[in-house]
């Protein structure tokens, strides 16, 4: 019964990023969900639907997946660009209060640890007291456009920040995600 919900839950979430990616105007036709159209909570739950055992990941015209393809990309990126404007470029840590959560920033071949004391039950309110995101609310919350000081722009080179816990991507936007202590978030420069 366990597993039929999950199906169930699985094929729902399939069928809403569907209906999503026909309604969007989708440049390079590779049938991923654009975050700056639909919202990072309903790209992370797209993306979430990818690879998770039940389903295969779609494939474009040469036969990748969109997740190996972005992936791929941001890796290539130049380190020293993107970390130009870096507030942080060394592991650091941040904030006061009772939770204490750490945040992994990954952009290009370049990665930061920065943990985060905090009072805040939500993830996104935690990186915005203590300046590490920035962004625009949407219908669907907050969209990430900035973290540490590294900029993701969508509409001018396809970038954008994917926000995973211990390695999956969430199904929530950053304000939505409620935090515990000792968790750990990663928050990835993402292309594609």
């Amino acid at each position: 019964m366990k597993g039929l919900f999950k199906k169930l839950m699985l094929s729902l979430l399939i069928a809403a990023a569907a209906v999503i990616v026909s309604a969007c105007s989708n440049e390079g036709g590779t049938g991923t969900v654009t975050p700056q159209e639909s919202g990072t909570a309903v790209t992370e739950a797209a993306k979430a639907t990818e690879g998770t055992g039940s389903e295969e990941q779609p494939k474009d015209d040469e036969g990748t997946s969109g997740g190996e393809e972005a992936s791929a990309t941001a890796q290539g990126e130049s380190a020293n660009g993107l970390w130009a404007n870096a507030k942080y470029t060394e592991d650091t840590e941040v904030g006061q209060g009772s939770i204490t959560v750490k945040v992994k920033v990954m952009a290009g071949e370049k990665a930061v640890t920065i943990t985060i004391h905090t009072n805040n039950e939500h993830l996104g309110g935690a990186l915005l007291e203590n300046d590490l995101a920035a962004g625009d609310e949407s219908e669907y919350g907050l969209f990430i456009k900035s973290v540490n000081g590294i900029s993701a722009d969508y509409d001018k080179d396809r970038s954008w920040w994917a926000i995973s816990k211990d390695g999956e991507m969430l199904t929530t936007g950053a304000d939505s995600t409620v935090i515990a202590d000792g968790e750990n978030y990663e928050l990835v420069y993402t292309k594609g």
